[in-house]
């Protein structure tokens, strides 16, 4: 199909922020066909679907938005790839999709998309490796944050866990490549770098592992958080480099539990006990000025009793997350935790309410405490004449008054709702001003 004019594009994306980082990097890839993108329902002439598979409602989630994407465009070209695309290709395909890439080939979306559109996949459009992000090349403008993927894979084989089969082995990408993107991002205005990965706490591209390549990044004068990291991962160098360098490295650490019983945490296959995760979090709150820790936790794992649910009730009581992640667990085939005996799904259900229940009161506990005063806020987006960004804590803020996206704001709080603080602008705060975007 040969290229006349810009591409109209939709891209839906499922699941993590591996997925997320990989959507956003393809935007820039496509450069070439001046792609404008609409949502899915608005006569696009190109659709991507990036599919996850962590859970059944997961898979029933990507099967529906190919079918949707085909409702709403009967001539557009759909890519579907991610994580679904590595299980049930065969399945993508005659439900609607013109291309299936599973993960092992998601490097070649870009130029299987261009060529389709008439256009060659030379070097400049075509990724160098499984890495490629949203900087690569100067691609990216104009964004507050963007996603540094690092690593991808996992070798842990949780019980109750399909990913490893979907993502592979590690791989880590070296440290010398990933600074380099990161280069690219701050020239180009980015304020803040999200590291991403499977299991982005194994990250060995660096000498010294996650906590070298942070601290890398801290120096060059970035903003860094960390996405989703495993407990066992997270090191005393890791908590002393987000000591050092707070509020610029972000002190929050979404460290995920799963369940709060140490037979489960065992026979799950999970790599630490409940005293290990106790004094990491510990150490957190008091080595890290600031620090808000966030979790999952399954409710109804195969053989849990209801004396080990009020254990992970319990413990989630002592450990204090500003927010849990609440999920009722499905059996995966070809895992050995689908192998076990099974919750009934009432019971399931319950537990899962009973932990929501609680995760809202000790959401409530952690914020109140933000009420009246002031926080700092990395402004990002402008709706409806209000400002928007996120305190260092990761909670969204909304707010009134003058300022500019990329700056960081002090914003007195005069309301709290759900995990959203609102008030108004008290003062901004001074630092090294790469790129600004004008006042909105």
């Amino acid at each position: 199909m040969p290229l006349m004019e810009g591409v109209r594009l939709a891209v839906k994306t499922l699941g993590c922020k591996v997925n997320q980082v990989e959507s956003d990097a393809l935007v820039g890839l496509l450069k070439p066909l001046q792609p404008v993108v609409v949502p899915l329902e608005a006569g696009a002439d190109l659709v991507v679907i990036n599919t996850c598979a962590v859970t059944t409602s997961a898979e029933a989630d990507a099967r529906k938005e190919v079918r949707r994407a085909r409702r709403a465009n009967p001539a557009a070209f759909i890519v579907v790839t991610g994580c679904y695309a590595e299980l049930a290709p065969d399945q993508l395909a005659e439900l609607g999709a013109d291309v299936v890439l599973p993960n092992s080939r998601k490097a070649e979306l870009p130029g299987v998309i261009l060529q389709r559109f008439g256009l060659p996949a030379d070097p400049i459009t075509t990724p160098p490796n499984e890495f490629w992000g949203a900087g690569e090349r100067g691609l990216l403008n104009n964004y507050v944050r963007a996603f540094l993927k690092v690593q991808d894979g996992c070798n842990a084989g949780c019980a109750y866990c399909i990913i490893p089969r979907l993502r592979g082995r590690e791989r880590h990408r070296g440290y010398r490549d990933a600074l380099s993107e990161a280069g690219a991002l701050l020239e180009a205005g980015v304020q803040e770098i999200v590291l991403t990965g499977v299991r982005l706490g194994s990250y060995k591209g660096h000498p010294r592992g996650i906590a070298g390549l942070v601290e890398e990044l801290a120096l060059m004068g970035a903003k860094v958080r960390l996405s989703s990291i495993e407990p066992e991962d997270t090191g005393d160098e890791l908590l002393r480099v987000m000591q050092r360098f707070a509020p610029q490295v972000r002190p929050h650490l979404h460290l995920s539990l799963q369940t709060g019983s140490g037979r489960l945490l065992a026979l799950m296959g999970r790599r630490y006990d409940k005293n290990y995760y106790r004094e990491l979090a510990q150490k957190a709150y008091d080595w890290i000025p600031g620090f808000a820790l966030t979790t999952d936790v399954i409710a109804g794992l195969p053989t849990e009793t209801e004396d080990e649910h009020q254990e992970t009730l319990a413990f989630l009581e002592e450990v204090r997350p500003s927010r849990v992640h609440v999920f009722t667990y499905t059996p995966r085939p070809k895992t050995r935790a689908a192998s076990l005996p099974q919750v009934p799904i009432e019971i399931r259900k319950r537990r899962n309410k009973e932990l929501q229940a609680l995760a809202a009161r000790l959401a409530e506990a952690r914020v109140r405490p933000k009420l009246g005063g002031a926080v700092e806020v990395l402004v990002e987006s402008f709706r409806g004449g209000k400002a928007y960004g996120h305190t260092p804590d990761y909670y969204e803020v909304e707010f009134t008054g003058q300022a500019r996206i990329g700056q960081t704001a002090w914003v007195r709080v005069e309301a709290i709702e759900g995990y959203t603080l609102r008030g108004a602008l008290e003062a901004i705060k001074q630092e090294p001003a790469r790129y600004l975007l004008p006042v909105v």
